[in-house]
């Protein structure tokens, strides 16, 4: 099937999210018309960059990866794959976090479901040669060529990657057997072998499925992205305003042009160092003047604008904002639901990479994999008043109260412990309980 090319810059992205590239050399600054070489070289390395983009996304990533997603797995072999996913020691929680992040970056990943070309002749053997399956991840930009039956799965897919030394080669796998070619006719191969899976090996992976008819969506940074390299610029241009008209300007009055001339020779300039010829109508002297601040006032205002405008986009702007009660509220409810939908897309991946693995060891997988899909990002402050009002009522019952007191230790001790730390805590509060009933029931209170 021929590839749709979509008119996206990834490399682009990519900068957006590490600060790098344009955003690093200033590259991505727009130049002023007539700008000098000097003034615009300058600009570019004292241009700054708050990525927006960077908090974004790993402000996601860090809320869904808060709690650690349960897995009480049978299977000894996925129990294996959980410590070490990729042949470099890579856990499952962080490689499904990283998954993650370079989802959002690119819209799409393939996860290369593979295992090692070494023929070992009992299981001993592959294990004390870690001859174990692993994941391996490819990107839009490598995606050459697929076929899809009917129903959307795979019948091939092929990628075009390049060596260290820039040698261009072709990775393709069937439902059977896997290539490594010079071309992508698979005229000239390299290596070839059978896995017999039955399966195309390599699940295409997308945060929000939208349309079941292609193989990938659009990245989820996009439209910030470029908010950020306009706020990139905005601040540069803020910067220069500030720089060049902040301090006042020094008049001088001439009396012709010959005098003007005779100034100019002596290398008077406009700017921090600046000075303005005029010529007087009536007696003058020098002095200073002021620039109107109304230029930067309105670029300061659209830095604040877009800044808004980008959290907005992905509904972060229900806190520190001036939003109304309710808007504040539908953005929080949107926001808990795209971390809810997120986190479920993860799941699915992992039941299905887990699947694959079975394959691959001839063993049906057995396990149970739940990520949190349960999120609570409330104004503590706001949350906590609440919850106090209530127990300063009489009437609340002990186990109430209990759980009241859980609400309040997890809102307060939640960016300070861990889970593990969490849930001790709450015990220690079921505890009190506990001991309250038993010195009530002997009297005591």
């Amino acid at each position: 099937m021929a590839i749709e090319k979509w008119d996206i810059d990834y490399n682009f992205l990519k900068d957006a999210y590490r600060g790098t590239g344009g955003f690093l050399d200033g590259s991505y600054l727009v130049r002023f018309p007539k700008e000098s070489d000097e003034k615009y070289i300058n600009r570019k390395k004292l241009a700054i960059n708050p990525n927006v983009v960077k908090k974004v996304v790993n402000s996601i990533s860090g809320h869904i990866f808060k709690t650690a997603p349960v897995r009480k797995i049978e299977s000894k072999f996925y129990e294996q794959f959980c410590e070490n996913t990729d042949r470099k020691g890579t856990d499952i929680d962080e490689k499904m976090k990283q998954i993650l992040i370079q989802t959002m970056i690119y819209g799409t990943l393939f996860i290369i479901v593979d295992k090692p070309r070494l023929k070992a002749k009992t299981k001993l053997d592959e294990i004390r040669n870690n001859i174990f399956p692993y994941i391996a991840i490819r990107k839009p930009t490598h995606l050459h060529n697929f076929e899809t039956d009917e129903y959307g799965n795979l019948e091939f897919i092929q990628f075009k990657e390049t060596t260290k030394d820039n040698k261009v080669f072709y990775r393709t796998f069937d439902k059977n057997n896997w290539y490594l070619s010079q071309d992508d006719q698979l005229k000239s191969i390299i290596d070839s072998g059978e896995h017999k899976l039955g399966v195309v090996p390599v699940i295409p992976f997308v945060l929000q499925d939208i349309d079941d008819e292609e193989l990938f969506e659009p990245p989820f940074i996009l439209e910030i992205a470029y908010m950020q390299k306009d706020l990139y610029n905005a601040i540069s241009e803020l910067r220069s305003i500030l720089r060049d008209n902040t301090f006042p300007v020094l008049t001088y009055p001439i009396k012709d042009e010959t005098e003007a001339q005779k100034l100019q020779n002596t290398e008077v300039l406009l700017s921090t160092q600046n000075g303005l010829f005029y010529n007087p109508e009536a007696g003058a002297k020098p002095e200073y003047i002021a620039p109107p601040a109304d230029p930067a006032n309105q670029l300061l205002n659209y830095v604040d604008w877009l800044i808004r405008q980008i959290f907005k986009q992905v509904n972060l702007n229900f806190s520190g904002s001036n939003e109304s009660g309710i808007s504040k509220e539908y953005d929080y409810q949107e926001f808990t639901k795209m971390l809810a939908n997120f986190s479920q897309a993860l799941e699915n991946l992992e039941y299905k990479i887990a699947n694959l693995l079975g394959l691959w060891l001839g063993e049906e997988f057995n396990g149970y994999i739940e990520y949190n899909k349960k999120y609570t990002i409330m104004d503590a402050k706001e949350t906590v008043q609440m919850v106090l009002e209530v127990l300063d009522r009489p009437d609340i019952p002990p186990i109430l109260q209990n759980e009241i007191w859980k609400k309040i230790t997890r809102i307060i001790f939640n960016d300070t412990y861990d889970e593990k730390e969490l849930q001790a805590l709450e015990s220690a509060i079921d505890s009190r309980e506990d001991w309250e009933i038993k010195m009530r029931s002997e009297g005591v209170l």
